[in-house]
């Protein structure tokens, strides 16, 4: 008998907390029971995920265990391999609390009266919708798509314009990649001790940029190659936006990420504890600041039964991929994988990295996700064996980290925009993206090539 989405919610939140004592005290009882937990929850995510899905979780788990056995390894390791991924795990679960103070007033409507005040023609709305995208991405997640696509879908009608429009806004979430602490690639800074999330910041805002830049620059060539395609209608003028809602917020998102930024630093703590303790804290905080008790109760009671039972998925595969990682880096399977390479990559850093990207993008396109690759590699392969240095082997993952995204037709993001819109994953995944994806990889295997070396 399968647990109900309720007790499944109650142990994933009880995960949490052991996890956090754990980091503290490292009791083997609470390891013991935190394993327990997670089987348990694997159990129960199961049989609710699509067919692709339970192929994914079924081959890592089968895999991961066959190599543990063949290994001959003891209970520790079987243990330790559940548990890889557990801070990990406990990062999806803390982290959509993140984003509940941006929902105690209606700021969202006062983004679309500055875009609609503020817009001329189609590629000015583009770039406020890019901006906003972003921004809103890098506070809520994946939380931003829902939220702007049906918000801004309008004006983006319009324009007649609305498949550039879907791009922006899932490209604004995509380019949050590169540096914001609601992505689960926070992981890879917590791998190697010499690669700091802080030193990464700058480079990663620095490569999001450049990323929108050249969205924003692929469709400017596109709509003046067929201007009359684009109408040049505007919206008619609304009320002004409420600037004092503006600044509240942004001064929050500002709040949230020196939260992180200062924890971080005076404790020492791993990052993604760190990220897991602010997405708890600051939203009660900046509640009790603000005197909104009653919407935080709300949201509250909106994340125990929404927002947690959409993030079992990606615990279950999370931790699979971390019990998988450890195996192959247990049984010695991890030195094979990086023989696979050819010798000739290790003397073009450009090459090694943009066959990193593809090694963790092109198995997304049958079902295997990015995370499960991402964090696979980040368990078996070390930079220096593939003529890395630290900084660059991350920055590597991580453009395979978003270019697996971009183009995975099975993620949550393809199959979130396809219940927003309508369409098939595949339209809003590999077809939407492909070649922008190469571009991506072309252009960033060259800079991080560059500049990983330099950090």
């Amino acid at each position: 008998m399968k647990p109900k989405k309720g007790i499944l919610s109650i142990l994933m939140i009880v995960f949490a907390l052991l996890r956090f004592v754990d980091y503290v005290y490292a009791v083997t009882a609470f390891q013991i029971l935190q394993a327990g937990i997670l089987i348990a929850v694997l159990a129960g995510v199961a049989p609710r995920v699509n067919t692709a899905a339970k192929l994914v979780l079924a081959m890592m788990s089968l895999i991961g265990a066959s190599l543990l056995l063949y290994s001959g390894v003891g209970l520790q390791d079987w243990l330790r391999a559940l548990l890889q991924n557990g801070n990990l795990a406990m990062l999806l679960i803390c982290v959509p609390m993140i984003s509940m103070p941006f929902y105690y007033e209606d700021y969202q409507a006062e983004l679309k009266k500055l875009i609609q005040a503020r817009m001329h023609n189609v590629m000015s709305f583009l770039g406020m919708v890019a901006i906003c995208s972003h921004i809103l991405s890098a506070l809520i997640s994946v939380g931003s798509i829902p939220l702007i696509y049906p918000l801004l879908l309008p004006f983006a009608l319009m324009y007649n314009a609305e498949k550039f429009f879907l791009k922006t806004v899932s490209r604004g979430y995509f380019s949050t990649g590169f540096w914001s602490p609601a992505w689960a690639s926070v992981i890879i800074y917590s791998v190697y001790p010499d690669v700091k999330w802080l030193k990464v910041i700058p480079v990663g805002i620095g490569f999001a940029v450049l990323y929108t830049a050249m969205n924003l620059a692929s469709m400017y060539f596109e709509t003046r190659r067929k201007p009359q395609n684009f109408r040049l209608a505007e919206p008619e003028p609304g009320p002004g936006h409420d600037q004092k809602k503006i600044r509240i917020m942004m001064l929050m998102a500002a709040a949230m990420i020196a939260s992180i930024i200062v924890f971080n630093t005076a404790s020492g703590w791993d990052l993604i504890l760190v990220v897991s303790l602010v997405s708890v804290g600051f939203p009660l905080i900046a509640a009790l600041a603000q005197g909104h008790g009653s919407a935080y109760r709300r949201l509250i009671k909106n994340y125990y039964n929404v927002s947690l039972p959409k993030t079992m998925e990606q615990v279950a595969i999370f931790v699979l991929a971390g019990f998988l990682g450890r195996a192959l880096d247990v049984s010695g399977a991890g030195l094979a994988v990086a023989g696979l390479l050819p010798e000739w990559l290790r003397y073009s850093s450009p090459a090694m990295i943009a066959a990193i990207a593809l090694i963790m993008a092109l198995p997304s396109l049958v079902g295997v996700h990015p995370t499960a690759t991402g964090t696979a590699m980040v368990a078996v392969l070390q930079p220096a064996a593939l003529g890395l240095a630290n900084y660059t082997y991350c920055l590597a993952l991580i453009l395979g980290w978003i270019v697996g995204h971009m183009v995975a037709p099975f993620s949550g993001t393809a199959l979130l925009i396809s219940g927003i819109n309508g369409k098939s994953n595949f339209a809003n995944s590999v077809l939407l993206n492909w070649k922008f994806s190469l571009v991506c990889i072309v252009v960033f295997s060259l800079l991080i090539s560059v500049i990983g070396p330099m950090m």
